[in-house]
C-alpha cells in the first residue's frame, strides 16, 4: 500500500492490519456459504421423498344382473286374431329376451273428474317386442277404467301420461320380467303407488331385485299376454284384464287372496286355481256395465215399380 493510501485510512481511524483481517473474514464466510449450499443440495437430493407414481385404480366391476331361470315356453300355435290386435300384439312369435330398453305407449290426457282419486298411468313395452303401442295403451286404460275395475263407482280415475306417473304397466320379455320383478305378488305399502317417484323418461328397468309394487311398477310377461292363461282357456281378453287388474291391485296395496270354492277374487293368484274355483278378472265383477249404444239400423230402400213394367 502506498504512503498516501496509508494516510487516508489512518485519518479515518482504520488500520491496515484490521482491514486485512476484516477482508479475510468476509472472504472466508463467503466460501463457507458456498460450501454449505453445495453440500445441502447433495444431502437434500438423497433425502428428498421420491416422486409419487400414479397407480391406476381397478375399474369398477359391473354388478351382475340377477340370474333367473324360466321354464321352456311352448310355441303359440294359432293365428293372430282380432282380440290379439286389440291388445296391441302384432305377432305371436314371442322372444324369451328382447332389447331391454322401454318404449312409452301412452300419450297425455287430462282428468275428467269422474274419480275421487286420480292415478297417472304410463304404459310401456320392451323394445324388440312386436307391439302396437296405441292399441296396448287403449286396452290397459279401458280395463282400468271399466265399471267393474278399480275405478268402480268413482273410486279412481286412471289417466294416461307420457311423463312421470303414479304407476307403470310394462309388457316385457319373460326373462326381463323375471329379472326385474322376482316377487311380483308382493304388495306395496298403502299409498305407495300414489307416492311413487318415477322417472319421466323410460329406463331399461334397473335389474336390482326389489318390490316392484313399492315402485309403482307392474311388469307383465309378453308370453302370458300373448298365450293367455290356461285357467281362462280361450278367453284371452279376460286373461289380459286379469293380469292388468291383479298387478294394479298390488300397486294399490292389495295382497293375494285365497279361493276355496266359487268365483275367485281378482287378487287370487288365478294361474293355478283349485277345481272348485272359477276365474274372475274384475275387482267388482257385479257392477253393471252400460250397454253399448245401439247402432242406427238403416231403413231398407224400396225400389218403386212402374205399372207398365
Amino acid at each position: 500500500m502506498t504512503e498516501p493510501q496509508k494516510r487516508l485510512f489512518a485519518g479515518r481511524g482504520i488500520s491496515v492490519r484490521g482491514l486485512a483481517v476484516t477482508a479475510g473474514v468476509v472472504l472466508g464466510c463467503f466460501a463457507l456459504g458456498i460450501g454449505v449450499g453445495w453440500g445441502t443440495s447433495l444431502v437434500g437430493g438423497e433425502l428428498a421423498a421420491p416422486e409419487p407414481s400414479v397407480t391406476p385404480s381397478a375399474s369398477a366391476t359391473p354388478t351382475p344382473e340377477a340370474e333367473v331361470s324360466i321354464p321352456p315356453l311352448e310355441p303359440i300355435d294359432r293365428e293372430l286374431d282380432d282380440a290379439d290386435l286389440a291388445a296391441g300384439l302384432l305377432s305371436l312369435d314371442v322372444p324369451t329376451q328382447a332389447g331391454g330398453d322401454l318404449q312409452v305407449a301412452t300419450g297425455d290426457a287430462q282428468p275428467t273428474g269422474s274419480g275421487a282419486t286420480v292415478q297417472w298411468v304410463r304404459v310401456e313395452y320392451e323394445n324388440g317386442l312386436a307391439m302396437d303401442g296405441d292399441a296396448l295403451a287403449t286396452f290397459v286404460l279401458e280395463t282400468l277404467n271399466d265399471p267393474r275395475g278399480w275405478a268402480a263407482r268413482g273410486r279412481y280415475e286412471f289417466v294416461p301420461t307420457s311423463g312421470a306417473p303414479d304407476m307403470r304397466i310394462v309388457i316385457a320379455s319373460p326373462t326381463r320380467a323375471a329379472e326385474r320383478c322376482p316377487a311380483p305378488h308382493t304388495p306395496a305399502s298403502v299409498g305407495a303407488a300414489t307416492d311413487a317417484t318415477t322417472s319421466p323418461t323410460p329406463s331399461a328397468m334397473d335389474a336390482e331385485p326389489t318390490s316392484c309394487a313399492e315402485e309403482g311398477l307392474a311388469v307383465i310377461s309378453v308370453y302370458d299376454w300373448a298365450a293367455g292363461l290356461s285357467s281362462y282357456g280361450e278367453d284371452r281378453s279376460d286373461a289380459r284384464a286379469y293380469l292388468v287388474n291383479h298387478g294394479v291391485g298390488h300397486l294399490l296395496g292389495e295382497e293375494d287372496g285365497v279361493c276355496v270354492s266359487g268365483e275367485a277374487l281378482v287378487m287370487t293368484d288365478q294361474v293355478d286355481l283349485p277345481e272348485d274355483c272359477t276365474v274372475n278378472p274384475w275387482p267388482w265383477p257385479d257392477e253393471p256395465v252400460p250397454s253399448p249404444a245401439p247402432t242406427a239400423t238403416p231403413t231398407p230402400t224400396v225400389s218403386a215399380t212402374r205399372d207398365d213394367e
